[in-house]
């Protein structure tokens, strides 16, 4: 039951109505903004989906373990990772241009930088949020580096079985 207890705090924030509105508003604004940003970099729709779902798994995972060995609560580690990758994509590869698109992006970026002034306004408890939240921005914006190298090589690959196959 504790655990049941403190699994259900962490993701509703700690019951914070304002936490809560904040993460999973994020949450949706960050996998919009990771959508428009990252889709196109696959070849069929499966692929990307499958790729969403373990991220989003992975994401949350990491969130729950660090919220249970550091005794905080909320899913803000996601939506900041997920910024972080969006980000360094966006950077690398201009996603499609048109002002739907930039507007969500930029609202993101936005939105993610209103939160974190946000926590940081809050107080001495806030700032290692704050911390926390760029920590994981960061990783994200690493991790993309990384997933980055992997895709070069299977757009290799997948180019290479094109040719053959013709």
């Amino acid at each position: 039951k504790q655990w049941y207890q403190r699994r259900v705090a962490i993701t509703a924030g700690g019951g914070n109505e304002t936490d809560i509105q904040i993460n999973y508003g994020m949450l949706l604004l960050s996998i919009c903004c990771w959508c428009l940003t990252v889709l196109r970099l696959f070849f069929n729709l499966k692929d990307f989906l499958a790729f969403l779902i373990s991220c989003l798994y992975i994401l949350f995972m990491v969130q729950i373990l660090s919220c249970l060995l550091l005794h905080c609560t909320g899913i803000s580690g996601v939506w900041c990772a997920m910024v972080g990758f969006s980000y360094r994509t966006w950077l690398r590869i201009p996603s499609d241009r048109s002002l739907i698109n930039r507007l969500i992006i930029l609202g993101t970026f936005a939105s993610y930088l209103w939160a974190n002034i946000y926590y940081f306004q809050q107080g001495t408890e806030s700032y290692f949020t704050t911390f926390c939240h760029l920590a994981a921005t960061w990783l994200g914006y690493e991790a993309n580096y990384f997933w980055y190298r992997s895709q070069e090589e299977r757009t290799k690959l997948y180019e290479g079985r094109q040719k053959k196959s013709k």
